[in-house]
Protein backbone atom coordinates (compact mmCIF):
# COMPACT_ATOMS: atom_id res chain seq x y z
CA UNK A 1 0.00 0.00 0.00
CA UNK A 2 1.43 3.23 -0.58
CA UNK A 3 1.23 6.13 2.19
CA UNK A 4 1.96 10.09 2.11
CA UNK A 5 5.33 10.27 3.83
CA UNK A 6 6.08 14.01 5.21
CA UNK A 7 9.62 14.73 5.76
CA UNK A 8 11.23 17.17 7.69
CA UNK A 9 14.36 19.36 7.14
CA UNK A 10 15.71 21.13 9.42
CA UNK A 11 19.00 23.34 8.87
CA UNK A 12 20.37 26.30 11.38
CA UNK A 13 21.18 29.55 10.03
CA UNK A 14 22.27 32.91 11.59
CA UNK A 15 19.76 35.27 12.09
CA UNK A 16 20.55 37.45 8.44
CA UNK A 17 17.45 39.93 8.37
CA UNK A 18 15.42 42.47 10.04
CA UNK A 19 12.99 42.02 12.15
CA UNK A 20 9.53 41.58 11.34
CA UNK A 21 8.28 45.35 12.65
CA UNK A 22 4.75 43.18 13.95
CA UNK A 23 5.84 40.95 16.08
CA UNK A 24 7.95 41.44 19.39
CA UNK A 25 11.93 40.83 18.82
CA UNK A 26 12.91 38.15 20.60
CA UNK A 27 14.95 38.50 23.91
CA UNK A 28 18.75 40.40 23.91
CA UNK A 29 20.90 37.46 22.38
CA UNK A 30 23.89 37.28 20.35
CA UNK A 31 24.36 36.58 16.58
CA UNK A 32 27.06 33.86 15.92
CA UNK A 33 30.90 34.91 15.13
CA UNK A 34 32.78 37.55 16.24
CA UNK A 35 34.25 35.54 19.04
CA UNK A 36 30.16 33.32 19.39
CA UNK A 37 30.09 29.92 18.21
CA UNK A 38 27.14 28.12 16.93
CA UNK A 39 24.97 26.02 19.39
CA UNK A 40 25.09 22.47 18.67
CA UNK A 41 21.64 20.23 18.21
CA UNK A 42 21.66 17.44 20.54
CA UNK A 43 18.35 16.46 20.76
CA UNK A 44 15.77 17.12 18.43
CA UNK A 45 11.64 16.64 18.55
CA UNK A 46 9.76 15.59 15.15
CA UNK A 47 6.94 17.55 14.16
CA UNK A 48 3.34 16.84 14.04
CA UNK A 49 2.59 16.72 10.10
CA UNK A 50 -1.21 17.69 10.84
CA UNK A 51 -3.86 15.13 8.98
CA UNK A 52 -5.63 18.55 7.55
CA UNK A 53 -2.76 19.66 6.28
CA UNK A 54 -1.67 16.12 4.77
CA UNK A 55 -5.51 16.32 3.29
CA UNK A 56 -4.90 19.93 1.98
CA UNK A 57 -1.24 18.01 0.24
CA UNK A 58 0.01 21.74 2.21
CA UNK A 59 4.01 21.76 1.46
CA UNK A 60 6.42 24.15 2.20
CA UNK A 61 9.17 25.92 4.29
CA UNK A 62 8.28 27.16 7.69
CA UNK A 63 11.06 29.63 9.18
CA UNK A 64 11.35 30.40 12.78
CA UNK A 65 13.88 32.55 14.66
CA UNK A 66 14.49 31.14 18.18
CA UNK A 67 17.01 32.00 21.07
CA UNK A 68 18.80 29.26 22.30
CA UNK A 69 19.57 29.75 25.99
CA UNK A 70 22.72 29.34 27.60
CA UNK A 71 21.70 26.16 29.23
CA UNK A 72 21.12 24.70 26.01
CA UNK A 73 16.88 25.32 25.74
CA UNK A 74 15.07 27.20 23.51
CA UNK A 75 13.37 30.11 24.62
CA UNK A 76 11.52 32.88 22.40
CA UNK A 77 10.41 31.07 19.05
CA UNK A 78 8.44 33.58 16.63
CA UNK A 79 7.60 32.16 13.10
CA UNK A 80 9.51 34.49 10.38
CA UNK A 81 8.27 32.95 7.35
CA UNK A 82 4.61 30.97 7.57
CA UNK A 83 3.57 27.67 5.83
CA UNK A 84 0.19 27.12 6.96
CA UNK A 85 -2.12 28.78 9.91
CA UNK A 86 -5.19 27.58 8.71
CA UNK A 87 -4.28 23.67 9.45
CA UNK A 88 -1.65 23.72 12.22
CA UNK A 89 1.95 23.46 10.52
CA UNK A 90 3.42 26.48 11.78
CA UNK A 91 1.90 26.15 15.43
CA UNK A 92 3.36 22.03 15.38
CA UNK A 93 7.44 23.38 14.11
CA UNK A 94 7.21 25.97 17.09
CA UNK A 95 5.88 23.45 19.39
CA UNK A 96 8.58 20.83 17.93
CA UNK A 97 11.11 23.91 18.20
CA UNK A 98 11.12 24.51 21.97
CA UNK A 99 11.47 20.55 22.93
CA UNK A 100 14.58 20.98 20.79
CA UNK A 101 17.74 21.17 22.96
CA UNK A 102 21.38 22.38 22.14
CA UNK A 103 24.90 22.69 23.23
CA UNK A 104 24.95 26.23 23.63
CA UNK A 105 26.81 28.64 22.04
CA UNK A 106 29.74 30.33 23.86
CA UNK A 107 30.86 33.46 24.00
CA UNK A 108 34.29 34.50 26.23
CA UNK A 109 34.41 30.71 27.41
CA UNK A 110 31.13 31.06 28.52
CA UNK A 111 27.41 30.05 27.56
CA UNK A 112 25.70 32.92 26.18
CA UNK A 113 22.12 33.12 24.63
CA UNK A 114 22.57 32.84 20.55
CA UNK A 115 20.25 34.06 18.02
CA UNK A 116 19.57 31.69 15.32
CA UNK A 117 17.05 30.52 12.75
CA UNK A 118 15.68 26.95 11.63
CA UNK A 119 14.23 26.47 8.68
CA UNK A 120 11.53 23.23 9.19
CA UNK A 121 10.26 21.64 5.77
CA UNK A 122 7.26 19.68 4.99
CA UNK A 123 6.90 17.89 1.95
CA UNK A 124 4.79 14.81 1.14
CA UNK A 125 6.22 11.96 -0.56
CA UNK A 126 5.23 8.51 -1.06
CA UNK A 127 6.82 4.89 -0.15
CA UNK A 128 6.03 1.51 0.46
CA UNK A 129 4.74 0.33 4.14
CA UNK A 130 2.72 -2.96 4.56
CA UNK A 131 3.39 -2.82 8.23
CA UNK A 132 1.69 0.24 8.47
CA UNK A 133 -1.33 0.86 6.54
CA UNK A 134 -1.72 4.85 5.89
CA UNK A 135 1.36 5.48 8.03
CA UNK A 136 2.63 8.97 8.12
CA UNK A 137 5.99 9.64 8.79
CA UNK A 138 7.67 12.93 10.18
CA UNK A 139 11.39 12.59 10.00
CA UNK A 140 14.47 14.52 9.68
CA UNK A 141 17.01 15.07 6.93
CA UNK A 142 19.74 15.78 8.93
CA UNK A 143 23.80 14.83 8.02
CA UNK A 144 24.65 12.18 10.23
CA UNK A 145 27.50 12.64 12.05
CA UNK A 146 29.29 10.66 14.28
CA UNK A 147 32.26 10.68 16.96
CA UNK A 148 33.50 14.96 17.68
CA UNK A 149 33.24 17.57 15.38
CA UNK A 150 36.20 18.75 13.29
CA UNK A 151 37.53 21.96 13.85
CA UNK A 152 36.23 24.73 12.57
CA UNK A 153 38.55 26.76 10.59
CA UNK A 154 38.65 28.97 7.43
CA UNK A 155 41.07 27.91 5.05
CA UNK A 156 45.19 28.67 5.32
CA UNK A 157 45.23 30.83 2.17
CA UNK A 158 42.02 33.05 3.96
CA UNK A 159 43.64 34.59 6.38
CA UNK A 160 42.15 35.78 9.87
CA UNK A 161 39.66 38.21 9.47
CA UNK A 162 41.03 40.76 12.17
CA UNK A 163 44.51 40.55 9.67
CA UNK A 164 42.94 41.17 6.45
CA UNK A 165 42.81 44.74 5.35
CA UNK A 166 39.10 45.63 3.30
CA UNK A 167 39.30 46.39 -0.16
CA UNK A 168 38.45 50.00 -0.87
CA UNK A 169 35.54 49.59 -3.24
CA UNK A 170 33.03 46.53 -3.29
CA UNK A 171 29.83 46.28 -5.69
CA UNK A 172 26.70 45.02 -4.33
CA UNK A 173 24.54 42.93 -6.03
CA UNK A 174 21.93 39.91 -5.25
CA UNK A 175 21.44 36.67 -6.91
CA UNK A 176 18.00 35.82 -6.88
CA UNK A 177 16.99 32.12 -7.23
CA UNK A 178 13.09 30.33 -6.33
CA UNK A 179 13.41 29.43 -3.05
CA UNK A 180 16.17 32.30 -1.70
CA UNK A 181 18.49 35.16 -2.68
CA UNK A 182 22.03 35.46 -1.80
CA UNK A 183 23.15 38.90 -1.24
CA UNK A 184 27.15 38.96 -2.56
CA UNK A 185 29.93 41.67 -3.16
CA UNK A 186 32.22 41.81 -5.68
CA UNK A 187 35.85 43.90 -5.90
CA UNK A 188 35.09 47.15 -8.45
CA UNK A 189 37.86 46.04 -10.30
CA UNK A 190 36.27 42.66 -10.55
CA UNK A 191 33.48 41.60 -13.97
CA UNK A 192 30.68 39.74 -13.61
CA UNK A 193 29.22 36.86 -16.09
CA UNK A 194 25.17 35.80 -15.60
CA UNK A 195 24.55 32.06 -16.45
CA UNK A 196 21.24 30.01 -16.17
CA UNK A 197 23.15 27.89 -13.22
CA UNK A 198 24.14 31.24 -11.60
CA UNK A 199 27.42 33.53 -11.69
CA UNK A 200 30.40 33.97 -11.97
CA UNK A 201 33.21 37.01 -11.02
CA UNK A 202 36.41 37.45 -12.30
CA UNK A 203 39.60 39.34 -12.72
CA UNK A 204 42.79 39.03 -14.96
CA UNK A 205 46.22 39.99 -14.56
CA UNK A 206 49.92 38.80 -15.54
CA UNK A 207 49.64 35.97 -13.33
CA UNK A 208 46.52 34.49 -14.05
CA UNK A 209 42.71 34.70 -13.61
CA UNK A 210 41.05 34.56 -10.38
CA UNK A 211 37.35 33.62 -10.57
CA UNK A 212 34.23 33.34 -7.96
CA UNK A 213 31.61 30.87 -9.33
CA UNK A 214 27.97 30.55 -7.35
CA UNK A 215 25.81 27.95 -8.31
CA UNK A 216 22.38 25.91 -6.78
CA UNK A 217 21.00 22.82 -7.29
CA UNK A 218 18.36 20.73 -5.28
CA UNK A 219 20.32 19.79 -1.48
CA UNK A 220 20.38 15.62 -0.38
CA UNK A 221 21.50 16.63 3.01
CA UNK A 222 21.06 19.71 5.30
CA UNK A 223 24.17 21.30 6.91
CA UNK A 224 22.76 21.68 10.51
CA UNK A 225 25.49 21.53 12.70
CA UNK A 226 29.32 20.83 12.47
CA UNK A 227 30.14 17.53 10.72
CA UNK A 228 32.47 15.16 12.61
CA UNK A 229 35.79 14.00 9.98
CA UNK A 230 34.67 10.87 9.03
CA UNK A 231 31.57 12.21 7.61
CA UNK A 232 34.35 15.46 6.33
CA UNK A 233 36.22 12.46 5.19
CA UNK A 234 33.23 11.31 2.62
CA UNK A 235 32.82 14.74 1.31
CA UNK A 236 36.52 14.95 0.36
CA UNK A 237 35.74 11.18 -1.50
CA UNK A 238 33.03 12.42 -3.46
CA UNK A 239 34.96 15.74 -4.05
CA UNK A 240 37.46 13.68 -6.26
CA UNK A 241 35.33 11.64 -8.27
CA UNK A 242 35.66 12.15 -12.20
CA UNK A 243 33.07 14.49 -13.95
CA UNK A 244 33.57 17.49 -10.97
CA UNK A 245 34.36 20.85 -11.47
CA UNK A 246 38.32 19.30 -11.49
CA UNK A 247 38.43 16.27 -13.44
CA UNK A 248 41.42 14.68 -11.64
CA UNK A 249 42.28 16.63 -8.74
CA UNK A 250 45.00 16.50 -5.99
CA UNK A 251 43.40 17.44 -2.74
CA UNK A 252 45.37 19.55 -0.38
CA UNK A 253 43.01 20.36 2.55
CA UNK A 254 39.09 19.60 3.58
CA UNK A 255 37.15 21.51 6.63
CA UNK A 256 33.91 23.61 7.73
CA UNK A 257 33.81 27.29 9.19
CA UNK A 258 30.41 28.28 10.58
CA UNK A 259 29.96 32.10 9.11
CA UNK A 260 26.81 33.97 8.63
CA UNK A 261 25.69 32.46 5.97
CA UNK A 262 25.70 28.52 7.63
CA UNK A 263 27.75 25.97 8.04
CA UNK A 264 30.37 26.04 4.77
CA UNK A 265 32.56 22.63 3.78
CA UNK A 266 35.17 23.10 2.06
CA UNK A 267 38.18 21.59 0.26
CA UNK A 268 41.43 22.92 -1.34
CA UNK A 269 42.48 21.08 -4.56
CA UNK A 270 44.55 21.78 -7.25
CA UNK A 271 45.47 20.27 -10.92
CA UNK A 272 46.94 20.46 -13.77
CA UNK A 273 46.35 22.44 -16.78
CA UNK A 274 43.42 21.07 -18.78
CA UNK A 275 42.56 18.75 -15.65
CA UNK A 276 39.25 20.90 -15.13
CA UNK A 277 35.60 21.88 -16.05
CA UNK A 278 35.16 25.58 -16.55
CA UNK A 279 32.33 27.25 -15.44
CA UNK A 280 30.27 28.12 -18.83
CA UNK A 281 31.03 31.62 -18.09
CA UNK A 282 34.80 31.07 -18.47
CA UNK A 283 35.04 28.10 -20.77
CA UNK A 284 35.71 30.63 -24.04
CA UNK A 285 37.89 32.75 -22.21
CA UNK A 286 40.25 30.32 -20.44
CA UNK A 287 42.09 28.54 -23.43
CA UNK A 288 45.60 28.38 -24.53
CA UNK A 289 48.42 30.07 -22.31
CA UNK A 290 47.07 28.70 -18.71
CA UNK A 291 49.15 26.31 -16.39
CA UNK A 292 47.55 24.75 -13.23
CA UNK A 293 44.85 25.66 -11.25
CA UNK A 294 43.94 25.93 -7.44
CA UNK A 295 40.15 26.03 -6.23
CA UNK A 296 38.81 26.02 -3.24
CA UNK A 297 35.42 24.88 -2.78
CA UNK A 298 32.85 26.02 -0.56
CA UNK A 299 29.03 24.26 -0.20
CA UNK A 300 26.19 24.86 2.27
CA UNK A 301 22.89 23.75 2.25
CA UNK A 302 19.64 26.39 2.41
CA UNK A 303 16.08 26.55 1.55
CA UNK A 304 16.45 22.81 0.45
CA UNK A 305 19.06 23.64 -2.15
CA UNK A 306 23.11 23.17 -1.71
CA UNK A 307 24.93 26.40 -2.50
CA UNK A 308 28.31 25.93 -4.10
CA UNK A 309 31.07 28.84 -4.22
CA UNK A 310 33.98 27.71 -6.25
CA UNK A 311 37.11 30.17 -5.77
CA UNK A 312 39.39 29.58 -8.56
CA UNK A 313 42.89 30.47 -9.53
CA UNK A 314 44.38 29.99 -12.31
CA UNK A 315 48.08 29.83 -13.36
CA UNK A 316 49.19 31.54 -16.56
CA UNK A 317 51.61 28.84 -18.09
CA UNK A 318 54.92 29.38 -17.10
CA UNK A 319 54.56 31.29 -14.26
CA UNK A 320 57.59 29.96 -11.78
CA UNK A 321 56.24 28.59 -8.61
CA UNK A 322 57.25 31.50 -5.96
CA UNK A 323 54.78 33.76 -7.99
CA UNK A 324 52.08 30.64 -7.91
CA UNK A 325 52.49 30.58 -4.49
CA UNK A 326 52.16 34.32 -4.23
CA UNK A 327 49.31 34.67 -6.41
CA UNK A 328 47.63 32.09 -4.39
CA UNK A 329 48.09 33.97 -1.07
CA UNK A 330 46.68 37.56 -2.86
CA UNK A 331 43.70 35.70 -4.32
CA UNK A 332 43.03 33.94 -0.59
CA UNK A 333 42.84 37.50 0.44
CA UNK A 334 40.19 38.43 -2.08
CA UNK A 335 38.23 35.05 -1.66
CA UNK A 336 38.00 35.84 1.80
CA UNK A 337 36.35 38.94 1.77
CA UNK A 338 33.87 37.65 -1.16
CA UNK A 339 32.82 34.82 0.84
CA UNK A 340 32.33 37.00 4.46
CA UNK A 341 30.00 38.88 2.70
CA UNK A 342 28.07 36.58 1.03
CA UNK A 343 24.25 36.74 2.70
CA UNK A 344 21.89 34.18 1.92
CA UNK A 345 17.99 34.29 2.68
CA UNK A 346 15.49 31.92 2.05
CA UNK A 347 12.74 33.13 1.23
Amino acid sequence: MTALVPLMLATLFLRQSPANQNSPSPPAAYPIGQGVTAPVLVHETKPNYTAEAMRARIQGVVALECVVMPDGSVGAVRVRRSLDQTFGLDDEAVKSLKQWRFRPGMKDGAPVPVLVMIEMTYSLGSRRDDSIPGATVPGASILPSSGAPAPLAWPDAFGDPGDIRPSSAFFQDVLHQPTFDLSFSQPSTWSKVDSSAGITLYADDASGTRAVTISSHPAQFSLTEPVSQSVLDSFTGAATQPGGFLTTPRIIKAGQVARSGGLWLWFEMAATSGAWNPPPALADRLGSGYGGIHVWSFATTAAGQSISVFCTVVHRAGLPDAEQSEQIRRAGLEFSEILRRIWIQPK
